[in-house]
């Protein structure tokens, strides 16, 4: 409540100056003959006035209103320094924030991914360097590793999207790279505020944002994806089966990849000032471009598949492995801007 705004008020009336609108405009049940004809009478009338004791009443209101208009300001924590960013990414672990849990999946996600890639980049290069059955186990296990890391991650996302703005602890406040201000209260996990289960006023709400939607496309994304662990699992599929290949590795591979790199592209250009313009002094603009430069390699793997160019499928994984990694720690970094403290542990 703005006090000194209901001194004021006080003080001169409902029809006095400083550019006030009259009550009979503000109120229409004042607009009525006999309405204006008993303000007519109200000005008219006098009241006589101790001037003395209305001096000394006036007197104690302002200085009440003064005492009361006397706060103290709290200034916004400044943008932490990068090196000291870096380091609360390793002291600070708020295992509560699911923001935070959904990064760390993406980045052991990534890492098993980036193994992955590996091994395969060696078996098609320089097969001699592998050991016995090294292929059959070390593909396909770090595969399916990968894939339950990031398909939780995608759930995980979609669940945060209706609960970005629902704690009811003391929430963060913090400077953005433009200086701008904003607040952080995202409901903890296992806290009361946190719901599994969205309302429809919640979920509308949350649809008509671009970061839920995004999360959206990449959750079927992650589903589809999912697909190629199950087809490409030893013995599954046989190295013959021509169709059975572009059912479910080739064709998943691919529309995966490409629902991924779209929705990291629309929220790439979300998160500029412009459409065109990059941002890229941004760490979330990082993350976003080094993800979807992963996700359109990945996209790139599946249809060299079908074109039977095994080569430019492995090296086109093993540059989505790794920029998917580069673009997972960049979000890492650029959430512990959030966590000045161990709030959410």
């Amino acid at each position: 409540m703005n006090a000194s705004a209901s001194l004021r008020a006080s003080f001169y009336g409902p029809d006095g100056p400083l550019g006030l609108p009259p009550q009979n405009a503000r109120d229409p049940r004042r607009h009525t003959m006999a309405g204006d004809v008993e303000a007519l009478r109200w000005r008219k009338t006098l009241v006589p006035v101790d001037y003395a004791d209305y001096s000394s009443y006036c007197r104690e209101m302002k200085e009440t209103a003064s005492q009361e208009s006397v706060f103290d300001v709290e200034q916004a924590p400044e943008p932490p320094s990068i090196m000291d960013q870096i380091g609360r990414m390793f002291t600070i672990w708020p295992y509560r924030d699911a923001n935070w849990v959904i990064a760390m999946l993406f980045v052991v996600g990534s890492i098993s991914f980036t193994i992955n890639a590996f091994f395969a980049l060696l078996s098609a290069f320089i097969p001699e360097t592998l050991f016995d059955n090294e292929i059959e186990l070390a593909i396909p296990l770090t595969t399916l590793f990968g894939a339950l890391m990031f398909v939780s991650g995608g759930n995980l996302a979609l669940v945060a999207g209706w609960n970005a703005d629902k704690g009811t602890f003391e929430p963060v406040e913090y400077k953005t790279e433009d200086g701008s201000t904003k607040m952080y209260k995202p409901a903890l996990l296992g806290s009361s505020a946190w719901s599994w289960i969205p309302t429809m006023t919640d979920f509308k709400t949350a649809m008509r944002t671009v970061p839920f939607q995004s999360s959206l496309v990449q959750f079927f994304g992650g589903m589809i994806l999912s697909i190629t662990v199950v087809g490409g699992w030893p013995g599954v599929l046989s190295p013959d089966d021509i169709m059975g290949s572009q059912l479910f590795l080739f064709g998943p591979l691919s529309i995966g990849g490409t629902m991924f790199f779209l929705a990291n592209l629309s929220l790439l250009i979300w998160l500029q000032d412009r459409w065109y313009k990059p941002k890229p002094g941004s760490a979330a603009w990082q993350a976003t471009f080094w993800s979807s430069v992963g996700s359109a390699n990945f996209a790139i793997a599946g249809f060299s598949l079908f074109l039977e160019d095994m080569g430019t499928s492995t090296i086109a994984s093993f540059i989505g492995s790794w920029t998917f990694f580069i673009g997972a720690v960049f979000q890492w970094y650029d959430l512990m801007a959030f966590h000045p403290d161990g709030w959410a542990a």
